[in-house]
């Protein structure tokens, strides 16, 4: 297992962290797109199926007129060959697969913004161990105070958002624990497919093998439905046009996921990520809100405790200036 990760230069430090902040804003759309497909086919397996299923396509296009995709997976299916790779690494669209589909099932019962920040405390929790057991591409990274406050503030975030809802008695806990729990697949899927993209050297590759083993997942997973006779045939008819590029948005998200995770790290990424994920869900739900789901005053202060989660982890990650080391210096 690698050792203490180095930091990224600072260039691709803040690059990788507009990219995470951005794809938050492409998540959150994304939670209401799928959530309005399960809502009208009141079937959210299927409508996972679907976004998993649309991206698999995009990418099997790309995979046919890009050489250089078929490359990367080539280096991928060379690497678990020699080892270099191992087979439970692959599984990250796994992790994805089943946030979508908890995310289907959970976005109209609780509102995207609920859903959005709920995923936080599993997701930052996570992604403490994944950094401090070295799983994501970086290696190991220490749990420090600092990561520890972000991760606490996160989980605080979480507590304060629901809890307005909670005590009305208003929203099921089912849904929210199941969002901690898509949270914290998220953050192992991150952790894993940047090491894939290292071996690949191609984010469409990497994204490719994601979706792959994601739409398997929920295929088998709608196989066990139909073995226990509660698989029922749905109809499209009525799914707004709008609703239907869940799976697109998803592509990129893989795409970005697996780069910058190499430069920041799970825990950071992930904060970032979720920084953009809390100010376009709320502006989703003030602009269109789920009935019965109303963005209030307490939901607004418990993303703000998130989004202070974020800063914290973010400033003490960045790259600082070091002196050069001496002996390195050419003398004249």
């Amino acid at each position: 297992m690698p050792t203490d990760a180095p930091r990224a230069p600072a260039s691709r430090y803040r690059l990788a962290l507009i990219l995470a902040f951005v794809s938050g804003w492409g998540m959150s759309a994304q939670s209401r797109m799928n959530g309005e497909v399960s809502s009208v086919l009141g079937a959210p397996a299927q409508a996972a199926v679907w976004s998993f299923g649309s991206g698999l396509v995009l990418l099997g296009l790309a995979t046919l007129l890009s050489a250089r995709v078929r490359r990367g997976i080539g280096r991928i299916a060379a690497a678990l060959r020699e080892e270099r790779l191992r087979w439970w690494q692959c599984l990250g669209g796994v992790g994805g697969g089943f946030f979508v589909a908890i995310q289907t099932a959970a976005v109209p019962l609780v509102g995207v913004a609920i859903f959005t920040v709920a995923t936080v405390a599993g997701q930052t929790a996570t992604g403490l161990l994944v950094d401090r057991l070295g799983i994501g591409p970086g290696g190991r990274r220490p749990i420090l105070p600092s990561r520890v406050i972000a991760a606490v503030l996160a989980v605080a975030g979480v507590g304060v958002t629901v809890s307005g809802s909670l005590g009305e008695g208003g929203l099921s806990p089912l849904p929210v624990v199941l969002a901690v729990v898509a949270g914290a697949g998220l953050a192992m899927q991150q952790g894993v497919n940047g090491r894939v993209n290292l071996v690949s050297r191609d984010v469409l590759a990497t994204t490719g093998q994601n979706f792959l083993t994601g739409t398997a997942f929920l295929v088998v997973f709608l196989g066990v439905q139909w073995l226990r006779g509660a698989y029922e045939p749905v109809s499209f008819a009525g799914v707004p046009w709008w609703a239907w590029w869940g799976g697109c948005i998803g592509v990129v998200f893989i795409a970005v996921a697996a780069w910058a995770v190499q430069h920041l790290g799970v825990l950071v990424f992930g904060l970032a990520l979720l920084s953009g994920q809390i100010l376009s869900a709320l502006a989703i739900d003030l602009a269109v809100p789920t009935s019965g789901h109303e963005v209030t005053l307490v939901m607004a202060l418990g993303a703000g405790v998130t989004l202070a989660a974020a800063t914290v982890a973010g400033w003490f990650a960045r790259p600082t200036r070091t002196a050069p080391d001496p002996s390195t210096l050419v003398k004249g």
